[in-house]
């Protein structure tokens, strides 16, 4: 048998304070697993503070040095995210780097295990996606109870607009910053008197008032006003005392978070704060607006994107979207690609292949693909990995536990006070506060049961996946290098 030294690699970012992801609960989840597998560690890599995008760390660049000398021959991590966040890297490490060196490579969380074949097999779409997908669903009762505070006008982001400062004696309570809300003001008033908000910005700019992100200290703090922070001030209406709800949009996969441009989506909670603009000043404002409004492009992101080649010439294909006769209207109906080098006389493909069409081919091919992994024994993995890390169920078994040591207290009281080693006055309070100590670990229960692990959601999760509902063009690119079309009816599909 192959003796393995493991080398465990720990990173965490500045910006990433998660209890889950700290290097200690990476570190521990790490361990446990190698002395479970009676593998043997001789090192471990420690980057704290440093970005999953860069390619240069130190303690990375260490690891992979003792690599290629020949001290560690496994690597093992919390996740693929840990080792890197660039899908580019991911592949390198895992499909060259690692086998080239006859490195075996382990990622705890996520069940990937090269083993003695080096090798990853296509599982590992399904195990993110069920992954993501979980947290996902998860995550609607966080923002469920966030919405609650709010409607309460309670404030629980962790920044504020520019402007306002958190009470001290309640952090969930705003109050005006004094300091800078004249500069808010005046925003206002030079807008309201014709001035331009590139105008406004330069003006802030010369008087040397120090914008947003620098007063706040910002990391990577920009350092002038710009026309964009003097916009986003104007149109925001927390400045009348409004606090705005489902302003903006998590994508749990990328790990970003982004403004909903579709103001009609927004849930304005009003009055939860004091105001530092009038209601009627804000909303001459949002009407000077809405008349500058020119027409604006479409924004429409398409499936396929950055996938599409051309079969013959091998350059990427381009996407045309076509506006009805009066200009008025995109008919998406009748997008589709063709090669950009027909024009330019560099290739003899003629083919226009619809977008639409050309979606349902690669969904039905991903789906086959799909179909010839092991999805239900791997749906059983996950689901076991959440049982067995579900926070919420070793607190509801550890409350299940204080309760039963809180019920034989109540029965030694009990015994005491007939054997009259107790008085029954001291029985009664002894009683009473076992009592309540009991009904408030069963109302903690309670709420803890309301999140716990729900094995339903996964295979739901799974069975939609199956049938193509998280075909994704992230998800795509995830596992497929290029789409090359040769014809309407013929295309070839590269998988990474």
């Amino acid at each position: 048998m192959k003796e393995y030294r493991a080398g465990i690699y720990l990173r965490l970012s500045k910006e990433n304070d998660e209890e889950n992801n700290s290097i200690d609960a990476q570190r521990e989840i790490t361990t446990k697993y190698a002395i479970s597998k009676g593998y043997k560690i001789v090192k471990e890599y420690v980057d704290n503070g440093y970005s999953g995008i860069l390619d240069s760390r130190p303690e990375l660049n260490q690891m992979m040095i003792d690599i290629l000398r020949g001290f560690i021959n496994m690597v093992i991590v919390k996740d693929i995210s840990r080792l890197t966040r660039d899908k580019n890297k991911t592949g390198w490490y895992t499909e060259i780097f690692f086998p080239d060196n006859d490195v075996r490579f382990i990622s705890v969380t996520e069940f990937i295990d090269s083993g003695e074949r080096y090798e990853i097999d296509d599982s590992i779409m399904l195990r993110g996606i069920a992954n993501q997908s979980y947290i996902a669903d998860i995550s609607k009762k966080v923002r469920a109870n966030k919405r609650a505070m709010k409607e309460k006008g309670q404030f629980v982001e962790s920044s504020l607009p520019y402007g306002y400062k958190k009470k001290k004696e309640d952090k969930h309570k705003v109050i005006i910053d004094e300091k800078v809300a004249g500069n808010i003001r005046k925003i206002y008033e030079m807008y309201l008197n014709g001035k331009t908000s590139n105008y406004i910005a330069e003006y802030l700019n010369s008087q040397k008032i120090k914008n947003p992100s620098r007063y706040k200290k910002s990391k990577n703090a920009s350092k002038k006003w710009s026309e964009e922070t003097i916009n986003n001030i104007l149109s925001n209406p927390f400045y009348i005392g409004n606090t705005v709800m489902n302003k903006y949009e998590t994508n749990y996969i990328k790990k970003t978070c982004r403004k909903n441009s579709n103001r009609e989506a927004w849930i304005i909670k009003e009055n939860t704060h004091e105001p530092i603009i009038e209601k009627e000043k804000y909303e001459k404002v949002q009407e000077i607006k809405e008349r500058k409004k020119g027409t604006t492009k479409a924004k429409y992101k398409f499936l396929l994107k950055d996938l599409v080649y051309c079969g013959h010439c091998k350059k990427r294909l381009q996407y045309k979207i076509y506006k009805s006769n009066n200009k008025q209207r995109y008919l998406y109906d009748e997008a589709g690609f063709v090669c950009n080098y027909l024009y330019k006389k560099k290739c003899k493909n003629k083919t226009y292949i619809k977008e639409k069409d050309l979606n349902e081919m690669v969904k039905t091919e991903v789906i086959k693909r799909l179909s010839l992994i092991e999805i239900d024994k791997i749906t059983n993995k996950i689901i076991d990995y959440y049982k067995k890390n579900d926070e919420n169920i070793k607190r509801i078994n550890e409350y299940k536990n204080e309760i039963k040591k809180l019920e034989r207290k109540k029965s030694v009281l009990y015994k005491k006070k007939c054997e009259q080693y107790i008085t029954v006055e001291e029985f009664k309070i002894g009683y009473a506060k076992a009592k309540e100590e009991i009904e408030k670990y069963e109302k903690l229960i309670k709420s803890l049961s309301e999140n716990k692990l729900d094995e339903s959601i996964i295979r739901n999760i799974v069975e939609q996946f199956k049938k193509g509902k998280y075909i994704t063009n992230e998800f795509l690119k995830e596992i497929i290098s290029k789409i090359e079309v040769y014809s309407k009816n013929r295309i070839e599909i590269t998988y990474n």
